[in-house]
Protein backbone atom coordinates (compact mmCIF):
# COMPACT_ATOMS: atom_id res chain seq x y z
CA UNK A 1 0.00 0.00 0.00
CA UNK A 2 2.78 2.50 1.09
CA UNK A 3 4.36 2.02 -2.68
CA UNK A 4 0.69 2.90 -4.61
CA UNK A 5 0.29 6.80 -5.48
CA UNK A 6 -3.33 8.13 -5.69
CA UNK A 7 -4.27 10.29 -8.50
CA UNK A 8 -7.34 12.74 -8.14
CA UNK A 9 -8.60 15.45 -10.04
CA UNK A 10 -9.53 17.08 -6.17
CA UNK A 11 -7.50 17.49 -2.91
CA UNK A 12 -9.02 14.44 -1.13
CA UNK A 13 -11.46 15.51 1.60
CA UNK A 14 -10.74 15.28 5.15
CA UNK A 15 -12.84 12.18 5.23
CA UNK A 16 -10.45 10.40 2.59
CA UNK A 17 -7.07 11.77 3.62
CA UNK A 18 -7.94 10.73 7.18
CA UNK A 19 -8.88 7.37 5.34
CA UNK A 20 -5.58 7.25 3.03
CA UNK A 21 -3.43 7.91 6.31
CA UNK A 22 -5.23 5.23 8.46
CA UNK A 23 -4.70 2.71 6.06
CA UNK A 24 -1.03 3.52 5.05
CA UNK A 25 -1.30 4.23 1.20
CA UNK A 26 1.47 6.10 -0.64
CA UNK A 27 1.18 9.65 -1.71
CA UNK A 28 -1.24 11.92 -3.33
CA UNK A 29 -1.32 13.72 -6.42
CA UNK A 30 -4.48 16.07 -7.44
CA UNK A 31 -5.03 18.39 -10.04
CA UNK A 32 -6.67 21.38 -8.30
CA UNK A 33 -6.39 21.57 -4.24
CA UNK A 34 -9.20 22.69 -1.61
CA UNK A 35 -7.85 26.27 -1.61
CA UNK A 36 -8.67 26.46 -5.30
CA UNK A 37 -12.16 24.83 -5.16
CA UNK A 38 -13.26 27.45 -2.14
CA UNK A 39 -11.99 30.16 -3.88
CA UNK A 40 -14.14 29.18 -7.04
CA UNK A 41 -16.86 28.74 -4.52
CA UNK A 42 -17.00 32.27 -3.41
CA UNK A 43 -16.46 34.07 -6.42
CA UNK A 44 -19.56 32.11 -7.87
CA UNK A 45 -21.58 32.55 -4.45
CA UNK A 46 -21.83 29.05 -3.70
CA UNK A 47 -22.70 28.43 -0.08
CA UNK A 48 -20.05 26.53 2.41
CA UNK A 49 -20.94 23.18 2.70
CA UNK A 50 -21.40 21.56 5.98
CA UNK A 51 -18.08 20.36 6.55
CA UNK A 52 -14.70 22.85 6.94
CA UNK A 53 -12.59 22.55 3.81
CA UNK A 54 -9.34 21.07 5.09
CA UNK A 55 -5.93 20.22 2.71
CA UNK A 56 -4.93 16.97 2.92
CA UNK A 57 -1.39 18.25 5.06
CA UNK A 58 -4.27 19.51 8.25
CA UNK A 59 -5.68 16.23 8.15
CA UNK A 60 -2.79 13.74 7.29
CA UNK A 61 0.57 15.84 7.57
CA UNK A 62 2.64 12.74 7.12
CA UNK A 63 1.20 11.37 3.62
CA UNK A 64 3.32 12.86 0.55
CA UNK A 65 1.41 15.03 -2.15
CA UNK A 66 1.87 16.86 -5.25
CA UNK A 67 -0.31 19.73 -6.23
CA UNK A 68 -1.91 21.66 -7.54
CA UNK A 69 -0.93 21.15 -11.09
CA UNK A 70 -1.23 25.07 -12.36
CA UNK A 71 -1.40 23.78 -16.40
CA UNK A 72 -4.94 22.36 -15.61
CA UNK A 73 -6.38 24.82 -13.33
CA UNK A 74 -8.48 26.84 -15.89
CA UNK A 75 -9.63 23.54 -17.26
CA UNK A 76 -10.46 22.44 -13.81
CA UNK A 77 -12.29 25.58 -12.62
CA UNK A 78 -14.40 25.43 -16.01
CA UNK A 79 -15.67 21.91 -15.36
CA UNK A 80 -16.31 23.01 -11.40
CA UNK A 81 -18.16 25.63 -12.73
CA UNK A 82 -20.91 23.40 -14.82
CA UNK A 83 -20.98 21.29 -11.60
CA UNK A 84 -22.00 24.43 -9.67
CA UNK A 85 -24.65 25.69 -12.14
CA UNK A 86 -22.27 28.73 -12.57
CA UNK A 87 -21.36 28.23 -16.01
Amino acid sequence: RAASVAYTSGEHCAMCSAAHAWVGLGPIVYASSTEQLTAWHAEWGVEPGPVVPLPISAVAPGVPTRGPAPELAEEIRLLQARSAGAA
